[in-house]
């Protein structure tokens, strides 16, 4: 897979991420988003952006894919609509005809499934979930996604990371997504945990002021321009020193 950068969306907040101070005592737990936080999930998405601007569409990023996830992903994630229809309807609503959105749908599945299947960490995240389990902290995965929890497992074990977890969450089994607070408490749940044990690591801005609604502490990481957190990081290994050491905790089962 091309070592491409992830693409800077975390405002200037995050220069101040080192001054920040760390968050009070009593967090136990540690639950992170997976795209973006985890892993870089941008790579696909620059490269349809690429090949549909060769095919004659202007647009930005931003922009672009803003739509997409607002307006068709959601279902998706949710398990109420097929991928490729809904990325269909999404490049028909951008002016693409049915030959060029035929041409972008047969090149992209295969290359999606083989960016998703070699995807890797995003730098210092296995250094950095490993100080945090040998610390003591529960550490738990929830991610808005297509694919069911044990896929996702089965990617956090490429990561050389899976076992480190106690809790994998996923949208499509819970036919919800977050914001919905049923999406945080199942996780809460399976981690044993009340929402004032655990922090959320994430970087969309919705999802972050979902988990603060549930009681969670937030971190930011790899943040939208707009996001609120009680904590900003500019760097994945930052984490340990903005979370006060835990005691042994008993995760679930």
């Amino acid at each position: 897979m091309s070592a491409d950068p992830l693409i800077p969306i975390c405002s200037g907040r995050a220069a101040g991420a080192a001054d920040a101070a760390p968050l009070p005592q009593g967090v136990r737990g540690v639950l992170f988003d997976m795209c973006n936080v985890l892993y870089d999930d941008t790579v696909w998405r620059r490269w349809v952006l690429q090949l549909l601007t060769h095919m004659g569409l202007h647009t930005n990023y931003r922009c672009f894919f803003r739509v997409w996830d607002r307006e068709y992903l959601d279902d998706v994630h949710r398990g109420a609509r097929d991928f490729c229809d809904a990325f269909g309807s999404f490049l028909r609503s951008s002016g693409l005809s049915r030959g060029q959105i035929d041409e972008v749908q047969a090149a992209c599945q295969g290359r999606r499934r083989h960016l998703e299947a070699n995807a890797r960490p995003l730098p210092g995240v296995k250094t950095t979930l490993g100080r945090l389990h040998a610390a003591g902290f529960v550490l738990g995965v929830i991610s808005n996604s297509l694919y069911p929890a044990s896929v996702l497992t089965e990617r956090l074990g490429r990561f050389a990371a899976g076992k480190l977890f106690s809790t994998v969450v996923s949208s499509i089994d819970l036919k919800r997504t977050m914001p919905d607070a049923v999406c945080y408490h199942a996780a809460l749940k399976a981690m044993n945990l009340s929402a004032g044990q655990v922090a959320f690591v994430g970087h969309d801005p919705a999802e972050l002021a979902g988990a603060a609604a549930v009681g969670m502490a937030t971190i930011a990481f790899n943040y939208d321009p707009d996001a609120r957190a009680d904590v900003y990081l500019a760097r994945f290994d930052e984490l340990p020193e903005m979370i006060p050491a835990a005691r042994p905790v008993a995760a679930a089962g």
